[in-house]
């Protein structure tokens, strides 16, 4: 696409200070030879060090959240930590976007110039609604027969780094705890937490029921495999994968204290859990949907995540913040 691209040397979570005070100058520079007029930032290390570059150099910042670190029910340590960051660094910021409901309800706590929400960053409906029934059921019988899946099994599935936000330890605890032989449990993404999942696997003897699959290009295949998509992150700006497997039609369990409520419908495509650690709470949605049979009905309430209405909407965000229009 002819995008001109520049290495800035940002360190993962908080960083250090010298790092942090490196990647800043890498920034200003950046800004300064390419004459740049406007930033838009992402993750929240890079939208702290973007909104100092860009109120130091005098160039207009939008930063988007994707997922506060602190939100409504989350740990009162979070809000004492970040949320007086956040609300330091919203006098620097000249658009705030947030990708959930409860984000824009807490963006008005903070002295930002302007706030936007879009749901999400856009997932391909169109491309996933063309796939034919027969290719359905076709990827649904070769995965589960790759996977040593039976018909008769209830096949879960979680897409994810492996990492213990996205918390799939309480799922396989809560697999442990219901002793089932016909649940089988797939997880596809790649982490530090590796390790110590495969350890906890081998500690309840579930090497034949629980899989880690590593990292998975195309999803379409394991979505229709699976029975029921666990997505129980402890924080979550809304989930990609959750709302990827609802618009493939898979049942979902959620967390209530996210921004998954928002393409969630409880009970029609999915259940949320109030506490995600809580193993027995897990383990009881689980057994539910199993027992029920519960099936995703509907996805008519996610036709506004689609890429088309989020791209249009940021589009008309940039021509206001970076072009002044007014649409």
């Amino acid at each position: 696409m002819n995008v001109t691209y520049h290495q800035i040397d940002f360190m993962r979570g908080i960083g250090t200070h010298r790092a942090n005070k490196k990647a800043l100058q890498q920034v200003c520079n950046v800004i300064k030879e390419n004459n740049i007029t406007g930033i838009h930032a992402h993750s929240p290390l890079g939208g702290i060090i973007a909104r100092r570059a860009g109120h130091k150099m005098n160039v207009k910042v939008i930063y988007t959240a994707h997922g506060l670190q602190f939100f409504k029910g989350g740990p009162l340590r979070d809000w004492f930590i970040f949320f007086p960051i956040e609300w330091f660094y919203a006098h620097w910021t000249d658009a705030l976007i947030t990708i959930n409901q409860d984000d824009y309800s807490i963006s008005n706590l903070l002295p930002v110039k302007r706030r936007y929400y879009i749901p999400g960053v856009g997932i391909d409906l169109q491309r996933i609604s063309d796939i034919p029934e027969t290719r359905r059921k076709e990827l649904r019988e070769n995965v589960r027969k790759k996977l040593n899946v039976k018909d008769s099994d209830f096949f879960i599935i979680s897409v994810g780094e492996l990492s213990k936000r996205k918390n799939h330890a309480t799922v396989i605890k809560a697999i442990h705890k219901l002793n089932d032989p016909h649940i089988k449990y797939a997880i596809a993404g790649i982490g530090n937490e590796k390790n110590n999942l495969c350890n906890l696997i081998r500690e309840y003897h579930l090497e034949n029921r629980v899989k880690l699959l590593g990292y998975i290009s195309n999803l379409d295949g394991l979505y229709y495999a699976a029975d029921l998509n666990m997505f129980i992150s402890k924080r979550e700006g809304l989930g990609l994968g959750g709302l990827d497997g609802v618009a493939h039609g898979l049942y979902i369990i959620g967390n209530k204290r996210t921004g998954m409520k928002d393409y969630i419908s409880s009970p029609e495509n999915g259940l949320l859990v109030n506490s995600p650690i809580d193993i027995d709470e897990v383990a009881n949605v689980i057994k539910k949907v199993k027992e029920k049979r519960l099936k995703c009905s509907s996805i008519e309430d996610i036709k506004g995540f689609d890429h088309s209405n989020v791209d249009k909407m940021m589009q008309q965000i940039y021509l206001k913040e970076f072009f002044g229009e007014n649409v």
